[in-house]
């Protein structure tokens, strides 16, 4: 009401300082009036408030509510279920509980080689549950490269029909067949590496073996003309000595014998028969 006035008087442009100072005053009172009568209400109330904040058996009302609004959502722990039983499990809630592929997931590692084989091969895998436990028992089984990559195109495949609760284990899980894959693959190229150098290897000894029976070869080979090069060597040295040997008697003789040799000698000329006829006369 008192607004009201002030924006007639407005209105009016009959605004002045004391008719402003009566109307701030009057609103004042009014105000004053009004909280006076909140406070008296809120008094009166207040018990009724206590009342219903006070719990009813240990337990407030609040509470109470809220748990009758919040649904009630239990979760079947499968750790403790037998191995035998886990497979018949076919129950939509079932297969919809990533605890369940848990256990199915031990279980199948207790399995042998040929009995998870075995078990998986017998799977018609036509839907989401029975491609993923085919795919968990050929685990087991040692797969080899190639049927880890169907195990991930069969995932692939019915991925879209996996439930929500389920589909984080999914990706797990595939994630798991692509490393091993990779992992195979570089083991195989590992492997195949490590052959071809133990081949060049090999190769490599043969070569040095083949050099080393080379190099005996041609060692003997020299050996044996250093031996030749030594007998006759040896032998001219022992023809040398006999012809020195006779060489030396010559040149032993004494002077005389020398200079007889030296000297020719003297014919004895016989007289002719003129040379007799004249000395005889």
């Amino acid at each position: 009401m008192m607004i009201r006035s002030i924006g007639s008087l407005l209105a009016a442009n009959q605004w002045s300082r004391a008719s402003f100072h009566a109307a701030i005053v009057k609103f004042k009172r009014s105000t004053t009036a009004y909280s006076v009568n909140f406070l008296r209400l809120g008094g009166l109330m207040l018990p009724f408030i206590l009342v219903g904040c006070v719990g009813v058996n240990g337990q407030s009302p609040l509470s109470t509510l809220t748990q009758s609004v919040l649904p009630e959502d239990k979760v079947v722990d499968y750790r403790y279920t037998d191995c035998e039983n886990i497979w018949n499990m076919e129950q939509p809630n079932v297969r919809e509980n990533s605890l369940y592929w848990l256990r199915v997931m031990d279980c199948a590692d207790r399995l042998s080689t040929n009995e998870a084989r075995t078990d998986a091969n017998q799977i018609d895998a036509n839907h989401w549950w029975q491609v993923f436990q085919q795919s968990i028992l050929l685990n087991a089984a040692e797969p080899t490269v190639a049927e880890r990559r169907k195990i991930v195109d069969n995932l692939n495949t019915y991925s879209l029909q996996f439930p929500t609760a389920v589909r984080p284990l999914l990706q797990l899980w595939r994630e798991q067949q692509v490393q091993a894959i990779n992992l195979t693959e570089i083991n195989l190229r590992f492997k195949r590496l490590q052959q071809d150098s133990d081949n060049r290897i090999d190769r490599l000894k043969e070569q040095n073996a083949r050099l080393e029976f080379e190099l005996n070869n041609v060692s003997r080979k020299l050996e044996n003309l250093t031996d030749i090069e030594r007998q006759l060597s040896s032998r001219k040295q022992t023809q040398n000595i006999p012809a020195a040997e006779m060489e030396k008697p010559a040149t032993d003789k004494p002077a005389d014998e020398q200079t007889s040799l030296q000297q020719p000698p003297v014919e004895t000329v016989n007289p002719t028969e003129d040379e007799t006829s004249t000395s005889k006369e």
